[in-house]
């Protein structure tokens, strides 16, 4: 059941009232789902935090919020989810600005205890300039501050918050090395000092170093040495609030012997470190210090050079990553002139992944610091074997999470005996990993996730050669390798795919000759198409394809490289290249063809399918249905082929049949296909394709109110393409049903989500400018009819061959818009143009071609009228062979050739009267229909091309 928005007396007026009325309103945009559709949408994301569907129930009731990561995963979804377009920027940027003034944890935080209600708000404040704060009356040597100090404010916002509201436990930052966690401890000195008698910075690297600072703080207050170092401690103790509130910091905590040295009474302790554990005791609180954002670390950036671009920016992020050391880093080798410009820095890195190089070290590209702490770190695990085993292993993986469930799948691969015995000592794996996160190589992750920052990682596969050397490579490919599920066409197979896809290059699992590697480069490629990730497919398929070693060694003519290449040209059509996609797969299909050991094997089948593809969107349509009935008969006299890739063949010959106008066969498919797919779930992915392809027929035939009902449960759990698609057709119905007000706004929506989702010149984005030119041509809007018309036209012929019919098929809409705005002589002059490219080309009775000499007619009569009657017969004639008497298209005709005769003075002879036309259009529309009107005012009928979906 749908929640409804808490009443006052539960959640009054405030920052909490309007970030649930902002939580609701999106709610609602996504259609009201069940809080278990939302919390699996979110599990289906590796790159969301999870939350349970109580927790998201509990949000929505009004009970106290969870942490800003968790209401992010549920804003994120119900944006994706939602029926219009929503900015997630702008909807994130006001929900995290709302929750920072409501009492809750410390953002990015991991807590032990929930924080006292809040008794003022906290807003981070610049640094003051040294003069306008009082100094502490004790106030001992601090580390210098970063100047180009950046961001931070929530997290800063956080640690004021919890030390102004609840002293009695240590605040502890915890991080991994290079985070940041002393910096932010120094910031917040340096803007709260004056609030404090004592501040004291203390070196706790070790108990000797801590031990040592607190005595120098004593003797500064007063306290006398006693020979007992502890009795001199308990007196600092018992002291050291007596001259007002103090602030101590522990820098660097690590062993557990300077624990007993941290307390906390009457005044306030942070602790940095390393050891999240510590921040997870219940005597501690804990914060957790991430990585820059992206834009802090755009804002640090520019901070070094005003002139550092985006690309720029995205490329230092990919070299080091988003950790605040890394970019210190980077920005040293650039002022120092060991990168000549920012453009250098990732192929300066380049050479330190996956490949050792010979010579001399690269540790002089990293943070002294960094190194020293690292070289340290791998000294205290050096007595861990197995430690150390697995810190070698995750290095070798790529950038990014490594999911524990990976490496217990990959357990039985080809691997070496020593990581084989690891990987399948379930527990002794998972005591490992909490040691490596201690010692500050590497942080968890939500859902069983271990990540070594990027930092960290280059500067350890300088310290531990073995992880970058052949073994741990062959390792971690063979970890790949057996854990691939197979074929990604079962989503069930994602989680595990999804896993597997940050480490496929970086582990160069293309580079590696075995079969079992391209079937798991293969399968990614589908994984990552499948999830609309097409730049990174496209990516992968070419450096395949590039690195493949030879066909001979895999039997034939080489079947995962066929499937590779298959796969590479549809990364290819769906990146909107659709002409480089149509010649790989011709030059496949001919090299298949000509080989009798692949007669009806399900790679021909295959090629024959995406062949089908590329012929219709280069406009041979007859060509196109011909191979794909001929493939559908393959398909079905073939034993080897699935159900799956018969479903497929099917749908392709549907399409064929629409574009070639033939709607009635295509319906009868579709609605056969739909009574054999007997699944019943609301969100199958291949109902909604299904239902979206009746749809189209349905159209063809001019049953419009048809088209609304059943694309109405797409309209409510379909997602992505299908989604898009079912809005489309939904908004072009309405057109037709004379709601040019509702088609225009679904369709301007529709277009821009088309744009933001799949590109500019993809053959959907434009089909779908088409149809909204269309709608604002009926709504009267003629300029941005126009404009949208024209754009349409000018992207086809970028996208498409030059005599493409689309392209054709658009400048048919565009001289309806013309005639709209009385511009008869353009109209004539690209109608005729139009007319005969697509009578040449498709032939006198396809619809594109009935539609063009229509409005060609019109275009006539209204320059020269006793010149159109032929012109208007022809397209009378064509329609009523094509669509029969009573298609919304052929009663327009008929009104025209009846508008034709009247001024010629003929009668109507065997031709619909206009009286007899006007009747049936008030049948099938209603008497208020705008047509009706337009039609009985004498005013001619135009009409447009709504091109089916390819």
């Amino acid at each position: 059941m749908p929640i409804a928005l808490p009443d006052l007396d539960r959640v009054p007026e405030g920052d909490h009232r309007e970030l649930l009325i902002r939580l609701h309103r999106l709610y609602g945009l996504a259609g009201r789902p069940a809080t278990r559709i939302v919390s699996q949408a979110i599990r289906g994301n590796r790159e969301l935090e999870p939350v349970s569907h109580e927790t998201v129930s509990a949000l929505f009731r009004g009970d106290p919020l969870p942490a800003w990561n968790k209401i992010r995963s549920i804003i994120i979804v119900l944006c994706e989810s939602a029926d219009q377009p929503v900015d997630v920027k702008e909807e994130l940027g006001k929900g995290v600005e709302l929750w920072s003034q409501i009492p809750r944890p410390p953002a990015g935080g991991e807590v032990t205890r929930r924080l006292a209600p809040r008794r003022r708000p906290v807003t981070y404040r610049a640094p003051a300039p040294p003069a306008a704060a009082a100094p502490a009356a004790v106030r001992g040597e601090i580390p210098e501050r970063d100047p180009h100090f950046t961001g931070r404010d929530l997290l800063l916002d956080a640690i004021e918050q919890r030390l102004a509201e609840d002293s009695r436990a240590p605040l502890v930052l915890y991080g991994p090395i290079g985070v940041g966690k002393t910096q932010m401890a120094r910031e917040y000195v340096n803007l709260h000092a004056a609030e404090y008698a004592v501040v004291w910075w203390v070196d706790a690297r070790d108990a000797e170093r801590a031990t040592a600072s607190l005595l120098t703080l004593a003797g500064r207050l007063g306290v006398g040495r006693s020979p007992d170092v502890n009795e001199t401690l308990e007196a600092l103790f018992a002291t050291l609030g007596d001259p007002g509130p103090y602030l101590l910091v522990f820098d660097g905590v690590q062993s557990d012997d300077v624990r007993p040295l941290i307390r906390t009474i009457g005044g306030s302790v942070m602790v940095t470190t390393r050891n999240a554990g510590l921040a997870r005791e219940n005597t501690y609180f804990g914060i957790k210090v991430p990585d820059f954002d992206i834009s802090e670390v755009a804002q640090y950036l520019r901070k070094q050079d005003p002139h550092m671009s985006k690309s720029q920016t995205a490329e230092a992020v990919a070299a080091v990553g988003c950790m605040p050391l890394a970019l210190e880093a980077i920005c040293r080798l650039y002022h120092d002139g060991t990168v000549s410009s920012w453009d250098d820095l990732p192929a300066h890195f380049a050479a330190s992944e996956n490949v050792m190089p010979g010579g001399s070290s690269r540790l002089d590209l990293y943070p002294e610091r960094a190194v020293r702490e690292l070289r340290a770190a791998l000294d205290d695990i050096a007595g861990d074997r197995e430690a150390l085993q697995l810190l070698t292993l995750l290095i070798g993986f790529g950038a990014g999470p490594v999911w524990v469930p990976l490496l217990l799948a990959g357990a039985d691969g080809n691997i070496s005996a020593p990581v084989r015995t690891l990987l399948r000592d379930q527990y002794k794996l998972r005591r490992k990993i909490p040691i490596l996160v201690q010692h500050g190589f590497a942080r968890r992750l939500p859902e069983d996730g271990v990540e070594i920052p990027a930092l960290i990682r280059l500067v350890l596969r300088e310290l531990l050669p073995d992880a970058a050397g052949e073994r741990n490579r062959n390792d971690v490919r063979g970890i790949l390798v057996k854990a691939d599920p197979g074929h990604p066409e079962d989503r069930d197979t994602w989680p595990t795919h999804r896993a597997i896809a940050p480490h496929v290059l970086p582990a160069g699992l293309v580079d590696w000759p075995q079969a079992t590697a391209y079937r798991t480069v293969r399968h990614q490629i589908r994984f990552l198409f499948l999830n609309n990730k097409i730049a990174a497919a496209r990516l992968l398929g070419e450096k395949a394809v590039d690195s493949f070693p030879g066909e001979a060694m895999f039997g034939l003519n080489g079947d995962v490289y066929l499937q590779i290449r298959r796969d590479l040209a549809n990364a290819l059509r769906a990146a909107g290249k659709y002409r480089e996609s149509e010649a790989l797969t011709a030059q496949m299909s001919d090299q298949v063809n000509a080989d009798p050991a692949y007669a009806d094997h399900t790679i021909a089948l295959d090629l024959a399918r995406s062949r089908g593809h590329d012929l219709r969107l280069a406009g041979h349509y007859q060509e196109a249905f011909d191979l794909d009935d001929a493939t559908y008969q393959r398909h079905l006299r073939s034993p080897r082929v699935d159900e799956f890739r018969i479903a497929a063949s099917r749908y392709n010959r549907g399409v064929s049949l629409r574009f070639l106008g033939r709607f009635r066969e295509a319906a009868d498919d579709d609605e056969a296909a739909l009574r054999l797919h007997s699944r019943h779930d609301p969100g199958d992915r291949r109902a909604h394709r299904l239902l979206n392809a009746l749809a189209e027929s349905l159209y063809g035939l001019g049953h419009y109110e048809d088209v609304v009902k059943c694309l109405a449960p797409v309209l409510r759990h379909g997602r992505e393409r299908d989604l898009l698609r079912a809005r489309r057709m939904t908004g072009v119905a309405h057109r037709r049903l004379g709601d040019a007000g509702t088609a225009a706004e679904e369709l301007g929506a529709c277009q821009q989500a088309c744009i933001v989702q799949v590109g500019v010149t993809r053959e959907l984005t434009l089909t779908v400018a088409m149809s909204f030119s269309n709608a604002l041509r009926d709504l009267g809007q003629l300029p941005a009819a126009l404009h949208f018309g024209e754009r349409a036209k000018v992207l086809y012929e970028k996208a498409l061959q030059a005599d493409n019919p689309l392209i054709h098929a658009a400048r048919v809409n565009i001289v309806a818009t013309y005639l709209a705005m009385r511009r008869w002589e353009d109209a004539r002059a690209m109608g005729q143009d139009a007319y005969e490219a697509l009578r040449g080309r498709l032939g006198p009775d396809h619809p594109f071609t009935v539609a063009a000499v229509t409005n060609l007619a019109s275009a006539v009569a209204l320059c020269t009228p006793a010149g159109a009657r032929q012109l208007s017969e022809e397209a009378y004639l064509r329609a009523l062979n094509l669509y029969g008497q009573l298609h919304l298209d052929t009663l327009l005709a008929a009104a025209n050739f009846a508008a034709d005769r009247a001024a010629r003075h003929e009668g109507d002879g065997s031709a619909p009267s206009l009286d007899g036309v006007l009747r049936e259009l008030r049948r099938s529309l209603g008497r208020h229909h705008p047509v009706v009107l337009q039609v009985a005012q004498g005013t001619r009928a135009l009409v447009c091309v709504e091109a089916p979906s390819a």
